[in-house]
C-alpha cells in the first residue's frame, strides 16, 4: 500500500479533502475503525477500506473501480470479470453496513466520519456536526450504583433491572420454546441479496417423510449460508410458514428478503423426485424452477445442484476458490437417522432433545466419522444441561466430548464450535476460551443466527460488553427475524444497555409474534416488579398457570413477593422447591435469588455455593443483581464470583 502524500501530488480530477479535514485525521480515524471489533477480525473488509482510503489520499481514485478492486483487494486473477464474479459488490454492501454499525457503537463520538457512498467505491469524509443525517448515538451504558448508605431513587431502581431473575428468566427461554405459530414482523422492504428457503412439502405416497423434507430444507439453508453475498433466513423464521399458503410477496415483506425458494419432495421406495423453484418477491414471478428425478442415494448431489443453480441464477459466485460444505455420510441410513434426530431436536422440548440424541447416536454407530451427528449430540446435551432439564454437571461434560469430536472431524463446524463455546462460558466459566469458540463459529458461518445469539447472550452480556452484545443480538434477529427466543433476548440486551423503555416495547413485540410465549411474559413481570408495579407483574405471571416447569413460575413469583414485602408468601413458595423430588432438578441460582430479595444473607450464600458446586451457569448473570449486590461485601460471596472470573 502506498503511503499518503501531500495534496500537491494528487490528481487534478481527484476530489480534495474538505478544508477542515487533514490527512493525519483521516489516517487516525482509519486506524480506529480497523482496530474495532467489527473490523479487527474481518480481513476482507479491513483490506477493502484501507485500500480505498489510501488510493484516495494518494490521488488515485481512478483505481477505485470494480475490476481493479477485485484483483488488488480480493486476489482475483488479472482476467477478473465483475459481471461474472460479484465479490466486490457484495463486500461493498458488507463494508457500508459495518461502517454504519461502527458509528452507532464504538465510533458514536468520533468527530470524523468515513463513508462509502452507494453506487461507487470512492470514500467520503465529513465531520459529524456537518453531517445532514447524524449517526444515532450509541445506547447509554447503565449508570453506576452509588456507594452511599442512603441510596437515591435512581440507585434503588436501576440496579434492580440487572437482577438475576431478569437474566435467568431470559436465558432460560429456549427451554420451553414450544412451536412456531402465526407471526408478523414490520416490513422494511426486501433486501435483494437475502433469501428464505421455505419448508419443502411432502408429496410422498404415504405422507410419512416430513422429517426427510425438513432435513432437505435445512441442508439447503446450510448450503446457502456458505455462499458469499447472501443473507439466508434461519430455520426458525423459515419454518414459521410451514404448511401455510401465503403470497410470496407477503412472505418477502415479513422476512425482509428479495427471494423465496420453495419446493416439494416425493420419496417412493428408492426413487426421489425433488421439485424446486426460486421466486422474486418484487413481482412474484418464478426466476428458476427445476425437477430432479434421482435414485435416493443421489440426494446429496441433488441438494448441491439446487444450491448451485440458485447461486448461478442470482449471479453470485462463491467467494474464494474453496467453500466449506457439510460432509456427506458414508451411507444413506446414517443420513436418514441424522435427519430424524434433527426433526426431533427442532421440537424444542426436553423429550425431543432426548429422542434426538438417540437418533444421532445411532447415526454415529453407522458412520463414526459423520461430524454433524456428533455436533447434534453436543447441541442436545448443551440444551438439556444449560436450560435445566438435566443437572449441568451430568450433561455439559458430554456436550464437550461430542463437540470436540465433531470439531476434530469437521474443523469448520459452526454448530460444534457454538456448542463448545456455551460449555466453556457457562459451565467452565472460561471466558477467553468461550470468546475464541464463538468467534470461530461466526467465522465459519457468518449467517449462523445461533452463533451470533450465543456470542451475545453467553459471552458479551455476562462479561459486561453490553453495547457489543446488543449489536450481536440485532444481527441474530436480522438472520432469524421471527425467532421468539431472539426477539425476547433482544429485549434483555436493550435492558442491559440502559434502555428499559425500549426493552419493554421489545418484549411486547415478541408477544405480537405469539401472545402465549411464556418468556416474554416472565420478562415483563420482572421488569414491572423492578418499577414496583406489582399488580402488573402478577398479571403477567397469572397468564402462565399451565406452563412448565412449575418451579420457574413459583420462584419468580416468590421473588416478586419478596420485593413487595410479602415475606411469608415468598418463604412458602421457596420452601416448596428447596427439596425437589428424586430425579427433579431445580436451579440453585433461582432459590438464591429469592433469598437475596428477602435479604437473608446466610441462605443466599448457601445456595450460591451450591450453585457453584453444581456448575449452574446462571451464576454468570447474578454478579450485577441488586439482590446479590447487597451481600457482595461478604468474603464468601466474593469468593463465589471470583471462582467464575466475574469479581
Amino acid at each position: 500500500m502506498k503511503p499518503a502524500t501531500e495534496s500537491s501530488e494528487r490528481d487534478a480530477n481527484t476530489p480534495a479533502l474538505p478544508p477542515d479535514i487533514s490527512v493525519d485525521a483521516v489516517q487516525a480515524e482509519l486506524e480506529k475503525i480497523c482496530a474495532s471489533p467489527g473490523f479487527a477480525n474481518a480481513d476482507r473488509l479491513n483490506r477493502f477500506i484501507r485500500f480505498s482510503v489510501s488510493e484516495y489520499l494518494t490521488g488515485q481514485t481512478d483505481r477505485l473501480k470494480e475490476s481493479l478492486l477485485g484483483v488488488e483487494v480480493f486476489g482475483r486473477k488479472p482476467t477478473y470479470d465483475p459481471r461474472v464474479d460479484a465479490v466486490v459488490r457484495t463486500e461493498a454492501v458488507k463494508l457500508r453496513a459495518r461502517l454504519r454499525e461502527y458509528y452507532e457503537t464504538e465510533g458514536a463520538e468520533d468527530a470524523l466520519i468515513i463513508d462509502l457512498p452507494k453506487g461507487g467505491y470512492i470514500p467520503k469524509f465529513r465531520l459529524r456536526e456537518k453531517d445532514k443525517e447524524p449517526i444515532p448515538e450509541a445506547p447509554a451504558s447503565p449508570p453506576p450504583v452509588a456507594g452511599s448508605d442512603a441510596p437515591t431513587e435512581h440507585d434503588r431502581l436501576w440496579p434492580r433491572y440487572l437482577t438475576a431473575v431478569a437474566i435467568v428468566v431470559a436465558v432460560f427461554s429456549v427451554a420451553i420454546y414450544m412451536s412456531t405459530r402465526d407471526r408478523q414482523v414490520r416490513a422494511h422492504g426486501p433486501i435483494e441479496n437475502a433469501i428464505v428457503v421455505l419448508p419443502f412439502a411432502d408429496l410422498s405416497p404415504d405422507r410419512d417423510q416430513e422429517y426427510f423434507c425438513d432435513g432437505m430444507t435445512e441442508e439447503l439453508i446450510d448450503s446457502l449460508t456458505k455462499v458469499g453475498g447472501f443473507r439466508v433466513v434461519a430455520r426458525t423464521s423459515s419454518f414459521a410458514f410451514k404448511g401455510k399458503q401465503q403470497d410470496i410477496r407477503e412472505i418477502g415483506k415479513k422476512l425482509n428478503v428479495g427471494y423465496v425458494l420453495e419446493g416439494s419432495v416425493r420419496k417412493d421406495g428408492s426413487r426421489l423426485r425433488v421439485t424446486a423453484q426460486l421466486n422474486s418477491v418484487n413481482d412474484g414471478y418464478h426466476l428458476w424452477s427445476e425437477t430432479y428425478e434421482r435414485e435416493l442415494k443421489d440426494v446429496f448431489t441433488v441438494q448441491d445442484e439446487i444450491s448451485r443453480s440458485i447461486v448461478n441464477t442470482l449471479e453470485v459466485r462463491l467467494a474464494g476458490s474453496s467453500r466449506p460444505t457439510r460432509p456427506a455420510p458414508g451411507n444413506l441410513e446414517t443420513y436418514d437417522l441424522y435427519l430424524q434426530g434433527r426433526y426431533h431436536w427442532s421440537r424444542w422440548r426436553m423429550e425431543g432433545a432426548e429422542k434426538a440424541i438417540q437418533y444421532y447416536e445411532q447415526a454415529i454407530l453407522k458412520d463414526p466419522k459423520y461430524a454433524p451427528a456428533y455436533a447434534g449430540v453436543a447441541d442436545s446435551y448443551t440444551w438439556l444441561g444449560f436450560f435445566g432439564a438435566l443437572p449441568p454437571n451430568q450433561a455439559m461434560p458430554k456436550a464437550r466430548q461430542y463437540a470436540q469430536k465433531a470439531i476434530e472431524l469437521e474443523p469448520s463446524s459452526a454448530e460444534a464450535h457454538t456448542a463448545l463455546a456455551f460449555v466453556k462460558a457457562l459451565y467452565d466459566f472460561d471466558w477467553p476460551g468461550a470468546q475464541k469458540e464463538f468467534q470461530r463459529a461466526i467465522q465459519s458461518n457468518p449467517n449462523s443466527a445461533q452463533a451470533h445469539f450465543g456470542y451475545s447472550i453467553a459471552y458479551l452480556l455476562p462479561t459486561g460488553k453490553t453495547a457489543e452484545g446488543l449489536r450481536e443480538m440485532q444481527l441474530a434477529k436480522d438472520l432469524d427475524p421471527l425467532s421468539l427466543v431472539i426477539n425476547t433476548y433482544l429485549g434483555l440486551a436493550f435492558l442491559l444497555n440502559g434502555q428499559p423503555d425500549v426493552a419493554t416495547k421489545q418484549y411486547k413485540n415478541a408477544l405480537t409474534l405469539d401472545p402465549n410465549f411464556a418468556e416474554a411474559h416472565l420478562n415483563l413481570a420482572n421488569l414491572y416488579a423492578n418499577f414496583r408495579e406489582f399488580a402488573k407483574a402478577y398479571a403477567e405471571l397469572d397468564k402462565l398457570k399451565d406452563e412448565q416447569p412449575q418451579w420457574r413460575i413459583d420462584l419468580q413469583r416468590a421473588t416478586v413477593e419478596a420485593a413487595e414485602g410479602r415475606k411469608a408468601d415468598a418463604l412458602a413458595l421457596v420452601h416448596k422447591w428447596e427439596n425437589p423430588g428424586a430425579g427433579d432438578f431445580v436451579r440453585p441460582t433461582s432459590i438464591a435469588t429469592v433469598y437475596g430479595a428477602l435479604d437473608d444473607r446466610e441462605n443466599t450464600i448457601k445456595w450460591l455455593e451450591k450453585a457453584y458446586a453444581e456448575r449452574d451457569g446462571m451464576l454468570a448473570y447474578m454478579a450485577g443483581g441488586r439482590d446479590i449486590v447487597r451481600q457482595r461485601t461478604d468474603p464468601r460471596v466474593k469468593a463465589v464470583f471470583q471462582k467464575i472470573g466475574l469479581p
